[in-house]
């Protein structure tokens, strides 16, 4: 992965964002050190709680660790940097020809959908190019796309604990961290960046599985779907506190719609696949079942002697998993990894049996 150029052009932009966001909010976080601390030890267990969900929504593998803080990081670090001066200028430039009053009232719901989301989604397409097997389906890019919108949520959120020990005169510094925790994740985190970018991650998803019109007008549909989920949302509209939920709905079940159709189609061609392997003689009967369950796995492995059994089991079942989605698509697709998993499966297979045998055990995996 460091030996691709994509890697260095995430870590630079990562670093340029981390500049950016310091040069903007450094001396907030100098005056207030208490509730900048308050804040970052409420929101650190927060993301490390969402980061291990979201690569959980995967079906049948969860999500490589690497992979996910790379999305993630994107998002909190590079986008939400790049972000902070670029929401300014746009801002700038609003008042300027609209009105400061326009731009007081609706310049948050022009800029920031226009700018943030393709920030946050540019996460999925670096990624992309560092990982190229990590998106080949818009499954995959609703997940890669929801751990870079929820990495720019948690740095968002870091700044609005400062804005609001501004806004309550800083007396509070660490009352005021909680104020802001409760509002923004406990309130608000469920409609929040994640689902928005997870949208338009589904759409840059389909695109990458597949390369044609159809598909390039979806991504782009699901982006624009985005942005205005995005500006839906920072409208001066149904702002009361306990119309939130209400305003915040469509935002939730865009997200799950386009999860739940991702979701069925990965499930359709795994299964198909599974079927057409286990006719060729590549997988045994029934272990379509196993592999399609990871609580399955799981209780398979517990099941197998522990040492070289337990490790040849789990790395056929990854070689097998790896053959099922070879069929997915994606960009820089090799032609002989099918065959070239095939023979993986079948030797490792063997030397499975082989070592179960050398162990007595009483199983073997035809």
């Amino acid at each position: 992965m460091t030996g691709r150029p994509a890697f260095w052009l995430w870590a630079g932009t990562c670093a340029l964002g981390v500049w950016l966001a310091f040069d903007a909010v450094g001396a907030m976080v100098r005056a207030f050190p208490a509730g900048a601390t308050a804040g970052f030890a409420l929101l650190a267990p927060a993301f490390a709680l969402g980061v291990w969900a979201l690569r959980r929504t995967h079906p049948v593998r969860v999500r490589p660790l690497g992979a996910a803080l790379l999305a993630a990081a994107w998002g909190g670090l590079a986008a939400f940097g790049v972000a902070l001066p670029a929401n300014a200028a746009f801002l700038a430039v609003l008042g300027q020809t609209a009105g400061p009053e326009f731009a007081a009232v609706w310049g948050a719901t022009i800029a920031a959908p226009v700018n943030e989301e393709p920030l946050k989604l540019l996460g999925v397409a670096v990624l992309v190019l560092a990982v190229p097997c990590a998106v080949r389906s818009p499954l995959d890019g609703w997940g890669y796309g929801a751990l870079a919108g929820l990495g720019f949520q948690m740095s968002e959120n870091f700044l609005y604990v400062l804005n609001t020990i501004l806004l309550t005169g800083a007396t509070q510094d660490a009352g005021a961290a909680f104020v802001s925790f409760a509002g923004r994740v406990v309130g608000g985190a469920w409609w929040s960046h994640w689902a928005m970018t997870a949208v338009a991650g589904a759409g840059l998803g389909r695109l990458l599985a597949r390369a044609s019109r159809t598909n390039a007008a979806l991504a782009a549909g699901a982006l624009l779907l985005a942005m205005a989920l995005h500006a839906w949302w920072d409208a001066p509209v149904l702002a009361d506190a306990a119309l939130l939920p209400f305003k915040g709905l469509p935002i939730l079940l865009a997200a799950v719609v386009a999860y739940r159709l991702a979701r069925r189609g990965y499930l359709a061609h795994f299964r198909r696949a599974a079927d057409a392997e286990t006719a060729g003689g590549v997988l045994v009967p029934g272990e379509r079942h196993v592999l399609t369950y990871r609580r399955w796995r799981r209780k398979e492995r517990w099941d197998v002697p522990p040492g070289e059994p337990r490790l040849l089991l789990a790395r056929l079942r990854a070689a097998e998993l790896d053959l099922l989605e070879a069929g997915l698509g994606g960009i820089g697709r090799d032609p002989d990894e099918a065959e070239r998993l095939r023979g993986d499966v079948r030797d490792l297979r063997l030397r499975l049996n082989a070592s179960w045998r050398r162990t007595g055990a009483a199983r073997a995996v035809r």
